[in-house]
């Protein structure tokens, strides 16, 4: 594209590609001024409501007027590559990613505490900004920060309003997932679309990015990085570096909660926290808080990349008195046993293990390819195995399993995600990174019954007494849900739209806790109704699905009658 034309913008370089767009240096010579033009792939021209999207959204971005936010000027389609185009200013600067993958510099794994908290800071401002005019960004990451050589590093934040783009266009994941995994929010790992506290999740992973020089949960596949970011403890900055004050740690932890009601619920409040830190710089002196410099490669060549070297016996000190502790316990335990004749006594227990015959038991191990004991060929062979990997499994996109005549693996742990195949020469199973990812805590859920019941809706359904609405007007509703099944409802078990009228809430309503089967739990129903009225009452279609999108019962209709006070 270099030396042509797109508009009136004449193309210098490329600086750059990514999986959505490439960006471009270009000249406007009727403002001669120099911009950045990101030109989206032509894939997404296929998108029949695209267009209408992006012009939509385009506007909302090139709203948004604030020194933390790049400047959208001009959009428009280019109809010899078949794509759209954005024109932004151009900001003299590396990102955020190149800044924490220096190699040109003496710079070492981490930044420096002020400039993270500066950092973080400013990025906040930029968020707090949008979030108060309704936009979400839905994709806070390093590579979407830029830092402005020109005005002291400013800090400005790019891609406004792609990631909701992205979200409708057909070569994106569906349900909604829209993100990038290592920055993913837990609730936007489970297909919601995320709110304000998601963007903080992800600037708070930032945070933590820039403090130890490490992401703080990683994993060979993107399946597996989003379970820990679910299921893992919050890590301790303080773990990597013990020199950063206990109140930084205080921060992460509450940026980085699992549950978005625990975490910071405004970017403003962050922002409160962040500058008290930045005021006690006695605590925070710069010269005791940067790790050693140690050189690192580039994400695309981790095979170059250099750890630090441990040295010395590093057993916590705790986790000995805890296992000295149980031996002594334990030893007395046994001990007042064979006293009693409950336990053998040590000659009869060695004798026995001297006895044994040792049994080696098959492990399966998560490779590329697995494959189960071999038995002997007999004349029935029509079983079904089942391939069961733990918490986050080590897996490749693409897992291939080779049988011969058959037998059953399983591996079993508290959480679990289970692949079945049925056996032919060669079987192929490829996780699909589209569905929610949750795993089941049960080992099969073949054995489950799945049911609800409704006790009681408030106000009450239309078909049983609900009176007239007006148009327009916000709706709630409180439905007291019986868990009629056999199984556990895991946490995150949801109300999902299928059909009809919406009342704009949310696509996915979540059961935030787990219910065990004859408990009661009361789902909060918020939208907001149609801007027509009808003598016949309005209704939506609904399904109570678990976290697998397993379906639980009968789909549910929410019926309301609506009238227009004006006619």
């Amino acid at each position: 594209m270099k030396n042509r034309k797109l508009g009136k913008y004449e193309i210098v370089e490329r600086l750059g590609r990514g999986g959505m767009a490439e960006v471009y240096r270009a000249y406007h010579p009727n403002l001669d001024r120099y911009v950045a033009i990101k030109v989206l792939h032509s894939f997404l021209s296929d998108d029949a409501e695209f267009k209408i999207r992006f012009e939509k959204e385009a506007q909302n971005i090139a709203k948004l007027r604030h020194p933390n936010i790049v400047q959208v000027y001009d959009f428009d389609f280019d109809p010899t590559g078949e794509s759209y185009y954005m024109v932004m200013e151009l900001i003299e600067g590396p990102t955020l990613k190149d800044r924490l993958y220096d190699e040109n510099t003496n710079e070492g794994r981490s930044l420096p505490l002020l400039e993270a908290l500066r950092i973080t800071r400013e990025s906040a401002k930029a968020l707090s900004y949008a979030h108060g005019r309704g936009m979400i960004h839905r994709d806070v990451k390093p590579a979407n920060l830029m830092l402005d050589d020109k005005e002291n590093h400013r800090v400005v934040l790019t891609d406004f309003g792609i990631a909701k783009l992205m979200g409708g266009a057909q070569n994106t994941m569906s349900g909604g997932m829209v993100g990038t995994p290592a920055y993913m929010a837990p609730e936007q790992g489970m297909g919601e679309t995320g709110d304000e506290r998601s963007d903080l999740y992800s600037l708070g992973v930032i945070m933590y990015q820039m403090l130890t020089g490490d992401l703080p949960y990683e994993a060979e596949t993107p399946l597996g990085i989003i379970l820990r970011h679910m299921n893992d403890p919050i890590p301790s900055v303080r773990q990597i570096d013990p020199h950063l004050p206990p109140a930084v740690d205080k921060v992460m932890q509450k940026l980085m909660a699992k549950e978005p009601d625990e975490r910071y619920q405004s970017a403003d409040e962050l922002i409160e926290a962040l500058e008290i830190l930045e005021k006690t710089p006695a605590r925070l002196d710069p010269a005791t808080l940067i790790l050693p410099k140690l050189p690192i490669a580039k994400p695309e060549d981790k095979s170059t990349v250099k750890r630090p070297e441990r040295t010395g016996w590093r057993f916590p000190f705790a986790l000995l008195l805890l296992i000295i502790g149980l031996l002594i316990i334990g030893g007395g335990t046994y001990w007042v046993g064979v006293n009693n004749g409950l336990f053998p006594a040590p000659g009869a227990l060695l004798a026995f293990l001297a006895s044994a015959t040792p049994t080696a038991t098959p492990t399966p191990t998560a490779t590329d390819t697995v494959e189960p004991p071999t038995m002997t060929p007999s004349l029935t062979i029509a079983i079904t195995p089942t391939v069961t990997f733990t918490n986050t499994p080590s897996l490749s996109p693409t897992l291939t399993a080779s049988f011969t005549p058959t037998a059953t693996a399983t591996s079993t742990a508290t959480e679990t995600l289970v692949l079945t195949a049925t056996p032919t020469s060669t079987a192929t199973m490829t996780p699909n990174l589209t569905q929610t990812w949750a795993a089941e805590r049960t080992a099969t859920t073949t054995a489950c019954t799945f049911d609800y019941a409704i006790i009681e809706q408030t106000p009450p359904d239309a078909r049983d007494g609900g009176t007239f609405l007006p148009v327009n007007t916000p709706y709630n509703r409180q439905i007291r849900l019986l868990n009629a099944g056999s199984c556990v409802w895991e946490r995150n078990t949801s109300l999902t739209f299928v059909s009809g009228e919406s009342f704009k809430a949310d696509p996915r309503i979540f059961i935030r806790e787990q219910v065990e089967p004859a408990q009661e739990v009361v789902l909060v129903f918020s939208g907001t109704l149609p801007a027509q009225g009808s003598v016949d009452p309005i209704c939506g279609i609904w399904e109570l699905r678990t976290p697998g999108q397993i379906p639980i019962g009968e789909r549910l209709e929410i019926c309301v009658f609506v009238f227009d006070p004006g006619n």
